[in-house]
């Protein structure tokens, strides 16, 4: 490639990166973006980007998305687009028949991206008058965005969902937020929130997901007015049936995530580490579960044949 040529296509990245990443426009030089595409923290390529829609499919990673540059941030998670299904006649009578595809194999096509409609709601219809949309999910080293543009809003087998055009670019921020690991489903792991008297009777749930700076939790959507955010809780966590860790935190969110089937209502508390072996303890039950969660993940790339990242 002659240097004219190199130009055009360092100018059409620099383009693309000032669109979606408009607050860090003045550091995408050229020495920055070419030493990004060099070190793998820009991504160009649909091929580069692929395992990451991958892995968020697979593993249900929640994922952050802003729209036109704006700070409110909305949730969503990457969603399966399959054919429909095939009729056919066996005995007389009309049966579907599940078409020969394999979870995600869509995405291979590297053409679309189809997501659940965002929570909060309101998201949705300001999605459909979005020039650019922004798709952040975590991995245990970094945080991934992508940037890519809103197509329409269609139906997979009668499911509402959001339909993106394939991401343009992507980047690699590394340490913008702790590693949060996500607790199997299968995990020996519950959660008691202390009731406080006259107000809450104690509550017993599973986790989330979980990192050494807090938790987050499932509550019922009946429970939702029961925490309020910056108030003081006082959790027990008990992990493989050991001795349970009993710990004060402070309430950071009340959300609603779309999963697959419904929505999730979520808590999520920040833990008030106030001594070396409290924490200590923390990061124990954090490595179990990071273990479990990367043991997962290993699980499901050699089932699937995929090369998940972790």
């Amino acid at each position: 490639m002659n240097d004219e040529s190199n130009d055009k296509v360092l100018d059409s990245i620099k383009k693309k990166l000032v669109t979606f990443f408009p607050e860090d426009a003045f550091s995408f030089t050229r020495k920055t973006v070419e030493e990004g595409l060099e070190h793998g923290d820009i991504m160009v390529k649909a091929t580069d980007i692929l395992p990451y829609l991958q892995t968020a499919l697979l593993d249900e990673k929640t994922l952050e998305v802003e729209l036109d540059g704006m700070p409110r941030v909305y949730f969503s998670k990457v969603y399966d687009d399959p054919p429909e299904m095939v009729e056919e006649e066996i005995d007389g009578e009309t049966v579907q028949i599940p078409p020969d595809y394999n979870q995600g194999d869509y995405l291979q096509r590297m053409s679309h991206l189809i997501i659940l409609p965002l929570e909060p709601g309101m998201g949705n219809l300001s999605m459909r008058h979005s020039q650019q949309v922004l798709v952040r999910l975590f991995t245990s080293s970094s945080a991934i965005e992508l940037g890519a543009f809103f197509d329409t809003t269609t139906l997979v087998r009668d499911l509402p969902v959001l339909r993106l055009k394939y991401p343009v670019i992507g980047r690699h921020v590394r340490g913008l937020r702790i590693f949060r690991a996500k607790v199997p489903a299968d995990m020996l792991f519950s959660i008691e929130i202390k009731g406080k008297q006259n107000q809450r009777d104690s509550i017993e749930t599973r986790p989330v997901d979980i990192s050494v700076k807090g938790i987050a939790f499932s509550i019922e959507k009946s429970e939702q007015k029961l925490f309020k955010k910056d108030e003081t809780l006082i959790i027990q966590l008990t992990i493989n049936n050991d001795q349970p860790v009993k710990i004060h935190c402070t309430v950071r969110h009340v959300s609603k995530i779309r999963s697959k089937q419904s929505i999730e209502y979520l808590c999520g508390v920040e833990f008030d580490l106030r001594t070396r072996s409290l924490a200590s303890a923390i990061e124990s039950i954090v490595a179990t579960v990071q273990r479990a969660h990367l043991k997962e993940l290993s699980d499901l790339s050699e089932e699937s044949g995929l090369k998940l990242v972790l």
